[in-house]
């Protein structure tokens, strides 16, 4: 069972690379069979098709982060105290799977349904996030956080810690002479940033 779940694993990684690298469409099973080093007969053995493969990435990286939430949203605390711990959460999570925001980024332009209906088979996963949205718009609601459309705090949250990672290499060249180790540095300081701009977007 063990030698099963890795190898479910290794396709994985190497089906992320080559999703990055190609796009859904372009991508082919034999593609990811030779990047794993394995024949395509038994990748079909672990996956029948492309969209199973698919779908287990998306499963494989919501599951990352929103176990995570749902245990900061069965806090008996206000956003204003969960906001930051599930910043922090996000931000593990896109640290852990770097290839995930380019990967989302391209599907999205390429096929923005079929990356919907991915993250939708896993809907009970995502039960936390919906939860925390229904107490944004309750305390908006109460005054107790200042009342803005939930797409400007999203669409601000995600571009805050999604777009270094994208630029990670344009921004280490320009910014710090290369050195992938203050791009880390970096990294861990804006933490702090991004949970004081948002901060200043939801305080009443």
């Amino acid at each position: 069972m063990e030698e099963a779940n890795n190898m479910e694993s290794r396709i994985i990684e190497a089906a992320k690379a080559i999703f990055v690298r190609k796009g859904y469409e372009a991508t082919k099973m034999g593609d990811i069979a030779a990047e794993t080093g394995i024949s395509r007969t038994s990748l079909h053995y672990y996956f029948r098709t492309k969209e199973l493969l698919f779908e287990a990435i998306f499963g494989q990286l919501i599951g990352a982060i929103l176990p995570n939430v749902e245990v900061i949203m069965n806090r008996d605390a206000c956003v204003l105290e969960k906001l930051p711990l599930v910043i922090d959460e996000y931000l593990a999570a896109i640290r852990r799977n770097p290839l995930f925001p380019l990967f989302a980024i391209n599907e999205l332009n390429r096929d923005p349904e079929h990356l919907f209906h991915a993250i939708t088979v896993h809907s009970n996963r995502i039960v936390p996030i919906l939860r925390l949205r229904e107490q944004l718009e309750v305390e908006m609601e109460m005054g107790l956080i200042r009342k803005r459309p939930l797409i400007d705090l999203v669409s601000t949250l995600i571009s805050l810690t999604v777009f270094p990672l994208l630029a990670r290499h344009a921004l280490t060249a320009a910014f710090l002479e290369g050195d992938r180790e203050a791009f880390e540095v970096f990294l861990n300081r804006r933490g702090l940033l991004i949970k004081e701009m948002m901060d200043v977007l939801v305080k009443p």
